[in-house]
């Protein structure tokens, strides 16, 4: 069976998406094609698998499956692509994407793809797990972030699968190191939720600025460096939501040949 995706990347957090929006959702089996499709050696290599298909209210409902077949919640990163793949497609310069956290609205400006991701909440504040204490953040979906002086011993791959799994936390998280470098400007390592050390992740960078808000330790505008690249978060006061600003792009496309 011949398959055909386009593979698009933000910051590094990388995606194999299938646009069914004008055709019928074919009945595959998903969480295993997201396994194969996205393995690193045998597959295509992805973070992740994106379908999308229509809806009523949107352009598109987007559907995001972890690389180890997983349903994942929501998605920063595949957002922003989906929303250039769908404002390319419509020749348009905004999008409204369905997705399992509601509707988003997407947005582009020369290079950069904009998305509001909607409010994030404070699950747990200052909460221990495994020796360290940060903010357990929901945005759609959970982050763990721990703010910390030093990113340089990669304590992301030290700690990130014992603390996603953690038994303190009601299910797993999303696990982040940040380091502030001022008022305006955050690093973050990342350790994500069933695909380990990533790149990016755009639902993380929102949350980490969110509870460095919360913390009095940042500004409502603020660049964060992640592994991959760079990235924007703009949070707005007035209606207590967050905007996620960096550029993404096409990497390659083609046809995956799935023997099932």
């Amino acid at each position: 069976m011949l398959i055909a995706f386009q593979k698009m990347q933000a910051q590094g957090n990388d995606f194999v998406i299938l646009d069914f929006v004008d055709r019928c959702l074919p009945e595959y089996d998903f969480p295993a094609l997201a396994r194969s499709i996205c393995h690193r050696q045998f597959g295509v290599g992805a973070d992740g698998l994106v379908t999308l298909e229509a809806a009523d209210t949107a352009d598109a409902r987007m559907i995001i499956y972890n690389s180890d077949g997983s349903r994942a919640e929501m998605c920063g990163s595949a957002l922003r692509c989906v929303s250039r793949l769908l404002m390319d497609k419509f020749a348009r310069s905004e999008a409204l994407v369905l997705t399992d956290s509601g509707l988003k609205q997407a947005s582009s400006k020369e290079e950069d793809i904009t998305v509001n991701m909607g409010s994030a909440r404070i699950v747990k504040a200052d909460f221990p797990a495994d020796g360290f204490v940060g903010d357990l953040v929901d945005i759609g979906n959970p982050h763990y972030i721990i703010f910390c002086d030093t990113l340089s011993d990669d304590p992301h791959l030290k700690h990130g699968a014992s603390l996603e799994h953690h038994p303190a936390f009601p299910a797993s998280v999303n696990v982040h190191f940040v380091r502030v470098l001022s008022r305006k400007k955050i690093q973050m390592k990342i350790w994500e939720h069933a695909c380990g050390a990533t790149l990016a992740c755009g639902t993380g960078a929102a949350s980490a600025v969110y509870s460095g808000i919360r913390k009095a330790l940042l500004e409502h505008e603020v660049a964060v460096e992640v592994p991959g690249g760079m990235l924007k978060i703009i949070y707005q006061k007035d209606t207590d939501t967050l905007q996620l600003v960096g550029p993404v792009s096409y990497v390659f496309s083609g046809k995956y040949i799935w023997k099932i």
